[in-house]
């Protein structure tokens, strides 16, 4: 099992003048590290549970990390100035966790993201399908916005909640203080990241660009199951959106290869997004 957190090295990394965030805080067990957060949402602050025992994810999905195995983290930061570019909070948040993995895994990890909030990894090399490592979770509270993270590092395959999961130390990444170092280098890129979103622009194009690259959704087929009983929709993921949308070629006529209707999804509106032959 990885060693404990130390909250002296979060605090001396991230927290102001070293770090962005001004408050870090590193609990020994919480029910929900969002729910901790949402209820006294101070911008900036860095929040880090050892262990996470009623985490939620999408729709209420529950969550649960087992103590030293994962990463619990949540970061609040002020709502970005256009609300047109909300829906990009996850996004950010996903390319965040991307940039992290890719800084503490090196070679050993080759990462994706699944819009628009799961981050697939596997190891490098493998020929074998990507998995989720990560979800996602953002939430608003007054004018500020809590993105949550939760993130398998030593997770056990027995305890894995979907067979479609998998965990960065089965996926080759054994460092004992591999926790310590995803912590520090998620809330340094999603700083990084955020910032980039909130100065909007050539930064936004720029976030749109990578996204783009990382994003095994554009390009696949794909399934989408929408709340409130409508029928699934089936298309082609082409892109996403300055709103942060997934907009996706849906065939009218049965066929991709016959007449096309481009629809365009935010991620409030979407239940599940799977590929076709994985549904």
């Amino acid at each position: 099992m990885p060693s404990s957190l130390h909250a002296d090295v979060l605090v001396d990394t991230l927290a102001a003048p070293a770090g962005p965030w001004t408050q870090v805080d590193v609990c020994e067990r919480v029910g929900s590290t969002n729910a901790v957060s949402l209820a006294e949402p101070v911008p900036w602050r860095v929040l880090v549970a050892e262990q996470q025992d009623a985490g939620r994810g999408r729709h209420s999905r529950a969550w649960v990390s087992p103590a030293g195995t994962s990463v619990a983290m949540s970061m609040t930061v002020p709502l970005p100035p256009r609300p047109d570019e909300w829906g990009w909070i996850p996004l950010v948040t996903g390319l965040a966790v991307k940039d992290a993995l890719a800084r503490v895994g090196g070679e050993e990890l080759e990462v994706a993201l699944k819009w628009p909030n799961d981050v697939l990894v596997r190891r490098a090399g493998s020929d074998r399908e990507l998995r989720k490592v990560c979800g996602i979770l953002c939430e608003s509270a007054g004018q500020s916005v809590v993105a949550g993270v939760g993130i398998n590092v030593s997770v056990p395959e027995e305890e894995l909640p979907v067979p479609t999961a998998t965990s960065l130390h089965l996926e080759g990444l054994h460092a004992d203080d591999a926790r310590e170092q995803i912590v520090i280098a998620v809330a340094e890129a999603f700083a990084a990241r955020f910032a980039a979103l909130s100065n909007g622009g050539p930064y936004l194009a720029g976030l749109r660009r990578n996204y783009h690259e990382a994003c095994s959704t554009i390009g696949a087929d794909v399934r989408i199951h929408v709340p409130g009983g409508a029928a699934d929709v089936t298309g082609r993921a082409a892109d996403v959106d300055e709103s942060g949308r997934l907009v996706v070629d849906v065939a009218s006529g049965g066929s991709l290869d016959g007449g096309i209707d481009r629809r365009a999804f935010a991620a409030g509106d979407v239940v599940h997004v799977r590929r076709v032959q994985q549904a």
